[in-house]
């Protein structure tokens, strides 16, 4: 099994682009491929009582088209600084964007990490 984080974009990239999303479950975090590939989204545990660090997955949607682009919103530009908190995965398909995933949360005093990981495995 191999793992991605939020900063392994090409990575994230490479593994999404040219495949479709038959199958999203938002109850348990995962997202089929149509190659059956089950990708397994979870947002990072801070492990503290604060909820620092804590992020939750808070969106995961199917994409029933070839993707043919992925974008991040988590670069630390003006757009994101105004958004710290959330970090997002768009995919492009059939010249639409769409919000594949969302995680949310707050890295609060930066000692309990932050974002998600993926998990990759073949089903």
């Amino acid at each position: 099994m191999t793992t991605y984080y939020e900063n392994n974009h090409d990575e994230i990239k490479e593994l999404l682009l040219g495949h479709r999303i038959t199958n999203v479950d938002p109850e348990e975090g995962t997202a089929t491929l149509d190659d059956d590939t089950v990708l397994e989204l979870k947002g990072n545990e801070g492990g503290c009582s604060c909820s620092a660090g804590d992020y939750d997955l808070t969106a995961l949607n199917s994409v029933d088209n070839i993707i043919t682009n992925v974008e991040f919103l988590d670069d630390p530009d003006e757009e994101y600084r105004e958004r710290e908190g959330i970090y997002q995965i768009f995919v492009f398909a059939d010249n639409q964007k769409i919000n594949f995933a969302t995680f949310e949360g707050s890295d609060g005093n930066g000692y309990y990490g932050t974002g998600y990981s993926i998990k990759v495995r073949k089903a």
